[in-house]
């Protein structure tokens, strides 16, 4: 909004330069916000196009954005912000990854990647199937009948509210999960959620079925947090409540790769839980460089 609204005020009716400085406030937003530079720049130009790949306008708006991008970074960075350092919002533990051989990465990639395009693909048609159903226009029968627009989003929106909070309240892992608490999901809560930027109040914590703050115990624990979580974020979305989609998805693939924790062992869990982030992101939001380049820059170390 505020490079369509500068683009205005600068060139007047051009929508050529609408375009290029809207796709560079939208890049700087989104450094500014996940704190990555570059990153922001190519999921701006990748998210705009219906299919995997870059928008048609990337010839004219890349290097705007990457500007746009880089600047965001020096403003938050160098000068609000000045001690905190650029990106690194988790670690993969992959200190072993080195080592691993060719054939057990690429086939753990694949097999994780091809897992990843299903869960995103599940859910990515489940909500489009779901809003055509819970917003399906009704045709009264006379004015008298006629259904008040309000009265349904109320009703649907506290119905959804109402089954989020309670699907929190047995799994508290659905709330306030951000890029700093991703961690958490990543290395299987091997890193307490309380001790993450967000974490938790113990009223919050009293009832969950699986501890927020302690280790998977198993598969099933990671499998039931990545269920919740994910029919969490469906929820949200059929309920057209505002929030973004991009680290929520990173969250409720994150689990699924702890699944089978004896299968993949210790050496190859980064690379598992890396390719299912990625693929269920890349699925949904058809941004496949923009996914792994954030994947990638908010390594920690």
């Amino acid at each position: 909004l505020i490079g369509s609204s500068m683009s205005r005020i600068w060139y007047g009716k051009s929508r050529r330069h609408q375009e290029i400085l809207s796709y560079a406030g939208a890049a700087g937003s989104l450094t500014a916000f996940m704190g990555i530079p570059i990153a922001g720049s190519i999921f701006a130009i990748e998210m705009t196009r219906s299919n995997a790949g870059l928008n048609k306008a990337s010839g004219d708006s890349l290097s705007p954005s990457v500007i746009s991008s880089i600047a965001a970074i020096i403003m938050i960075k160098g000068i609000l912000t000045p001690s905190n350092h650029v990106g690194g919002h988790f670690s993969y533990g992959g200190h072993t990854i080195g080592a691993l051989n060719g054939r057990a990465m690429i086939a753990t990639a694949v097999a994780c990647g091809a897992g990843g395009a299903l869960l995103g693909t599940v859910f990515h048609k489940t909500v489009h199937k779901l809003k055509k159903v819970t917003w399906k226009p009704t045709t009264p029968a006379s004015p008298e009948t006629e259904e008040k627009p309000w009265l349904r989003q109320i009703a649907v929106k506290t119905l959804i509210g109402l089954v989020v909070g309670i699907i929190s309240t047995h799994y508290p892992q659905t709330l306030f999960w951000g890029e700093g608490s991703l961690q958490s999901a990543i290395d299987g809560q091997k890193t307490p959620f309380a001790n993450t930027k967000h974490g938790l109040v113990d009223v919050l914590t009293a009832n969950a079925r699986v501890d927020p703050n302690a280790p998977f115990a198993d598969g099933s624990a990671a499998l039931q947090v990545g269920i919740a979580k994910m029919i969490a974020i469906m929820l949200a979305c059929i309920g057209k409540f505002p929030g973004g989609i991009i680290f929520p998805l990173f969250f409720a693939a994150a689990p699924f790769a702890h699944v089978f924790p004896r299968v993949l062992g210790e050496e190859l869990m980064p690379v598992a839980v890396f390719c299912l982030m990625a693929a269920t992101q890349a699925s949904v939001t058809r941004t496949p460089l923009a996914t792994v380049l954030i994947l990638s820059f908010g390594v920690e170390r």
